[in-house]
């Protein structure tokens, strides 16, 4: 890095850019000899020319600090600059807005440059300029929109050369808290602000910005390094309770008035300190939300991790921190991220000089057994290697132990191997794109664990910092408030205390499990997707020909991690055998990001194929950003389909964020139809949550696409097809028209049958607790019969309620087609017969998805109530029915392709979720509901009025009823099996007592296989205390289970509250039991597990904290589950 800041320095110190503005002395001039610098000469011009203002890296051309943590001559904020200076970094910032489309016209820039130099000039004062410490005109301040100041933030983080995490700087939000005035509404709106920016664990960056400081003063600052930051205690012996890095500000804040915990912990977090420009400091509590810690624990060694009782805080929020835009210095703006995972479980953890817990994991984890003996007695004893090599295991586990413990909680963390693959992803996306690299400084950039993450070994980076940037303050927050409490405030008043009260609830309450757990009831064997891959032409050729006289396939992928693009090789691997066997197809030589295609490559003897991931809030990546200006800048839509290209979109979302599943891709196939592409299939959209690498259905897509793509005809033969309509895209519009795709079979329904019904097993439903039809209200039990099947307690099951027969055959009667005949869909096994698939693969209960094929049955308008917009209002079956009874689908049995086109428009059937609520330990005295033989399995069922389940199915569907189901862990399924007699706290409500029925019938059973074989029974200090809040209408679904329990002491606590009109909810009766609570909590190590709605779950942890007089989950030490539905 000395080299090439010599070769910086050897350059003029003045540079003229595009307008008439001089460019200040950053660098000494060198003399060395620019040939020897290791950067080209063209990257270096092109840095200069991008960059009018870089900042100092404190290197010289005698003194490289590339190896030191802080560089002495960083820029920092909290100073005076001259006037020319700040109009120079002002136009310099407001030029860029200008590049990046900001303004709309050359005229509108020069407009706003003027307005924005006629306010710096307007408030520029007499004082200490920082250049030269003279007197002199110091620049003021000029009034940043809040689009311009978040671009502005976005570029800071981009330019910010310590920060591995830059890849996301396009996500950060900005929050603008520019109106604040005082002290007291800084800690306030700042908490208040980070709540919600955690967003219960799925954490949104964000920085929150205070008022910028002004000519002459310093500026609003925060005391604290972060918002969350533990204190840290020395005793008079020089020992140190908590973070030794936290002990100077600890005597700071504790100076101010502060009243520590007491006793005091290791884990006691710092109140928030902040004081206002002019201001005296304030000082705020943080609130329960913000101070719950993540437990560490470990999947493989769960009672040494407890004994070691490590923590940490759920986020990283750097307050300390300001942003230098345009001339325009914030010296309060902290910034809200998520942590990567060494960071904590390498560093924080176990440095030295902080945690230094490596020593005590090598003790708990029994490392040193069989290395001691008598010559060597302790671990100190040890060789240096074989202390290495034990320091070197407790790090990897501790580490494993971090990430896996944010997982549990549900909190956004990045791993050190992810981060560096995403940051040299991004940084050669860059590059490619602008000719130079970002800046770097390696000594924060590659993650500890040094050679083993690519990034380590990854050089040649430019250490070069330009503006906006972020900077530390000039000084210290703690020692400019003594030197103006010194100079300008009385010692009577000293500090104004704020205690910020917020309603307590918990930001990342575990929610239900969704389909996350299906990955274990449908995943491979490792190995299985490499083989068998068939290809299905014959004829050999070149596989990568000099050019391409006929059609060629490119791939192309996007994605912020890395399973976008390992698909995409997978997928190019796979299509080299069908091109070596074809006579007129060619492979481009590799995958390429979505960002590098061109209008040159959408040619009609092209066949694309892209993999897309998303990012964000369903977004699309950056390296496929670009793809949004090809359809922006082109004019390919309105050819004629028949010459176009074509085109295939996998799309690899996550389920569990259903408001964003998909999103990119579903945005990409919609675009790329707007460029005049011919689908050679239906978007196929793979769920990463029920196969975390989805290689089961990048194998089942591409098995579809190979006959289409050999088939020069596909996507044009002699099948009629529906036509397909060319929007002509208007820039700053979202596509929401969804093209139908032109195939001959739907790929999504062939997946629903591979991927999804394969995995359910056939259950019956043979009784409901229903006395008299279907209640409008209160909960069901309904019983399943499930064959031999086994499943755990403390589960869920997930249940596709298939349509009845009876509307089937309506169905069936509607279209006039025999339910035995089979669907053309081309499936590669057998195609469904019509019956099977109005039963089994579609909602009869939802609206159609599209209505495309309505313009090929002439719809009368003048036919009541069969508008199109009525059409797409009203159910699959009453559409059917309709246009059934109007005479209008009468006499169609022939055309087979539009009762095809209508079946493929209705909406796939979804499953529903329940907890079961029955253990088949389990053998009641009080015979279960209904008979027959096979193991069964009970759930409790909340009725929902118009629910596909609760309601509609259960109303159609004469006892017994045949539907499908399968098994699935629940969240909090593996905690509460490993403590099944633990001591419990319960307190559920409505359905909720499910789970709790599973539960009691385990106890039960147990207790009886005791006293039948003469064991010892559970001890009475195991039992449980349940609080039950119910409609009268269920109290007697509970009373069986609860009746056998109390008879067997199960159950030491019993306390009901029946729905009331005075609104009383049974987590008002706890503290009437507070001491027999506490006790059976905090000596005899007590469970609670809490199980309702999200009202009920918040009311019981806020009384729970009042009664424990702390957060449930500190004291607790993760004895505390919840279940929110």
């Amino acid at each position: 890095m000395q080299a090439f800041w010599t070769w910086l320095n050897s350059w003029s110190v003045w540079f003229r850019r595009q307008l008439p503005l001089r460019i200040p002395h950053l660098f000494s001039v060198g003399t060395q000899d620019s040939n020897n610098c290791p950067i080209p000469a063209s990257e270096y011009q092109l840095i200069r020319d991008s960059h009018a203002t870089l900042a100092s890296t404190g290197c010289t051309r005698d003194f490289c600090q590339a190896g030191r943590a802080i560089h002495t001559d960083e820029p920092r904020v909290g100073e005076n600059r001259a006037l020319r200076v700040v109009e120079q970094e002002a136009e310099e910032f407001v030029q860029e807005l200008y590049r990046e489309g900001f303004y709309a016209s050359e005229s509108a820039y020069v407009k706003r440059l003027g307005q924005v130099l006629e306010e710096i000039r307007a408030g520029s004062v007499q004082g200490i300029v920082r250049e030269g410490r003279t007197h002199g005109k110091v620049g003021g301040n000029w009034m940043q929109t809040s689009q311009e100041l978040e671009f502005g933030l976005r570029r800071a983080w981009r330019n910010s050369r310590k920060c591995i995490m830059r890849s996301h700087c396009e996500e950060l939000k900005l929050c603008d808290l520019r109106g604040v005035g005082t002290s007291t509404e800084m800690v306030t709106k700042l908490l208040e602000a980070v709540s919600e920016a955690f967003n219960r664990g799925s954490i949104q960056p964000t920085v929150f910005v205070f008022s910028p400081r002004t000519a002459n003063s310093r500026g609003p600052m925060i005391w604290n390094h972060q918002i969350l930051q533990f204190a840290g205690y020395e005793s008079e012996d020089g020992s140190i309770t908590g973070d030794p890095a936290s002990v100077e500000l600890t005597k700071a804040i504790i100076e101010l008035g502060w009243e520590h915990p007491k006793p005091i912990s290791r884990w006691d977090l710092l109140p928030l300190v902040a004081m206002a420009d002019g201001d005296r400091p304030a000082l705020a509590e943080l609130p329960l939300n913000l101070r719950k810690l993540v437990n560490i624990g470990h999947p493989r060694y769960s009672s040494e991790f407890e004994e070691l009782d490590l923590k940490w805080v759920a986020f990283p929020a750097l307050t300390r921190l300001g942003f230098d835009i345009g001339g325009v210095q914030y010296t309060a703006a902290p910034f809200i991220g998520w942590f990567m995972d060494a960071e904590i479980g390498v560093r924080n953890l176990a440095d030295t000089f902080r945690f230094n817990a490596l020593p005590d994991i090598v003790r708990v984890l029994g490392l040193t057994h069989g290395k001691l003996d008598d010559g060597i007695e302790t671990f100190d004893d040890l060789p240096e290697y074989e202390q290495l090599s034990l320091l070197s295991r407790a790090q990897a586990e501790l580490n494993y132990a971090v990430h896996w413990s944010f997982l549990q909680a549900k909190i956004s963390m990045t791993d050190s191997l992810t981060a560096s693959m995403k940051w040299c992803r991004y940084d050669d996306e860059f590059k490619k794109t602008h000719g130079y690299r970002l800046p770097a400084d390696p000594y924060w950039l590659a993650p500890p664990q040094g050679s083993i993450i690519p990034l380590w070994h990854r050089g040649g980076a430019p250490n070069f910092q330009p503006k906006p940037m972020i900077s530390k303050h000039v000084q210290d927050p703690i020692k400019a408030w003594r030197r103006e409490k010194r100079n300008s405030y009385s010692t009577s008043k000293l500090l104004e205390v704020v205690i910020v009260v917020q309603e307590q609830k918990s930001l990342w309450a575990p929610g239900k499990t969704g389909i996350s757990v299906i990955a274990d009831v449908i995943a491979t064997k490792p190995g299985v997707l490499e083989r068998n891959i068939p290809v299905l032409t014959t004829t050999e050729r070149k596989l990568y020909p000099q050019q391409y006289p006929n059609r060629s396939i490119a791939i192309y992928f996007c994605s912020a991690g890395t399973v976008a693009e390992k698909l995409a090789n997978k997928l190019h691997e796979w299509a080299k055998p069908l091109v070596e066997k074809s006579s007129d197809l060619s492979l481009c030589p590799q995958v390429d990001r979505l960002n590098n295609m061109k209008a040159s490559d959408l040619t009609a003897n092209k066949i694309i194929l892209l993999i897309v991931s998303s990012t964000g809030q369903g977004d699309i990546p950056a390296n496929g950003s670009g793809f949004l200006g090809l359809c922006r800048n082109s004019s390919l839509g309105s050819r004629d389909s028949s010459g176009s290209f074509k085109y295939a979109v996998f799309g690899n979302g996550d389920s569990r964020y259903s408001t964003s599943y998909n999103g990119a891709a579903i945005t990409i196939n919609n675009h790329i139809a707007q460029l005049g592409g011919a689908p050679l299939a239906s978007l196929f959209q793979s769920d990463s949550a029920v196969e975390p690498l989805p290689l089961r259905a990048l194998k089942s897509w591409w098995k579809k696409l190979q006959p289409v793509i050999i088939d020069h005809n596909a996507t044009h033969g002699s099948e009629r097809p529906p036509a397909v309509s060319f929007t002509k895209y208007k820039a700053n519009t979202s596509v929401k028209k969804t093209v139908t795709p032109m195939v001959k079979a739907s790929q999504k329904h062939e997946d629903y049958q591979d991927v999804f019904l394969s995995t359910l097993n056939k259950a019956t439903l043979v009784a409901t607790s229903a006395e008299a039809g279907i209640r409008d209200e209160g909960s069901l039990v309904v019983s399943l019969q499930v064959g031999n099947k086994v499943f755990d307690e403390m589960s869920c099951v997930q249940l596709l309620p298939l349509n009845s027969s009876h509307k089937v055959g309506r169905a069936l009667r509607a279209l006039s087609v025999e339910g035995s005949t089979h669907m053309e869909l081309n499936f590669r096994g057998e195609n469904p017969t019509y019956s099977r698939f109005l039963k089994e693969f579609v909602d009869l209960e939802l609206p159609f998805l599209e209505l495309g094929w309505v313009g090929s049955i002439n719809l009368e308008k003048s036919q009541k109530g069969l508008t199109r917009l009525a059409l797409s209002k009203a159910s699959v079956l009453e559409v059917l029915e309709s246009l059934h009874e109007n005479a209008i689908l009468s006499n169609r049995h022939t055309d087979a392709y539009l009762q095809r086109e209508i079946c493929l428009d209705m909406p796939l059937l979804n499953t529903r979720t329940f907890s079961v609520a029955s253990s088949f330990h389990y053998e009641s005295r009080h015979n279960a509901l209904g008979a027959g033989t096979g193991r069964k399995v009970d759930m409790m069922v909340k009725h929902c009025q118009g629910g596909r389940f609760s309601h509609t199915f259960l109303k159609d569907s004469p006892i017994p009823a045949l539907l499908k189901y399968r098994f699935v862990d629940s969240f909090y399924g593996p905690k509460l099996r490993s403590n099944l007699l633990a001591p419990f706290v319960i307190i559920t409500t409505g359905a909720g007592f499910g789970p709790v029925r599973c539960l009691l019938q385990w106890r039960i059973a147990k207790t009886r296989e005791a006293l039948l074989s003469g064991r010892a029974q559970p001890s009475r200090g195991t039992g449980i205390s349940l609080f039950l809040g119910l409609k009268e209408c269920d109290v007697y679904l509970t009373v069986d289970v609860l009746n056998e329990a109390m008879e067997l002491n199960l159950i030491d606590m019993l306390d009901i509250v029946v729905s009331n009109p005075d609104k009383r909810r049974i987590y008002g009766n706890l503290p009437r039991a507070a001491k027999h609570l506490r006790n059976k909590l905090l000596k005899r190590q007590g469970m609670i597990f809490v199980c309702g709605n999200k009202g009920a779950a918040d009311g019981a942890k806020y009384v729970f904290e009042s009664m424990l007089g702390g957060t449930v989950g500190e004291m607790l030490k993760g004895r505390y589950v919840e279940e929110v539905y």
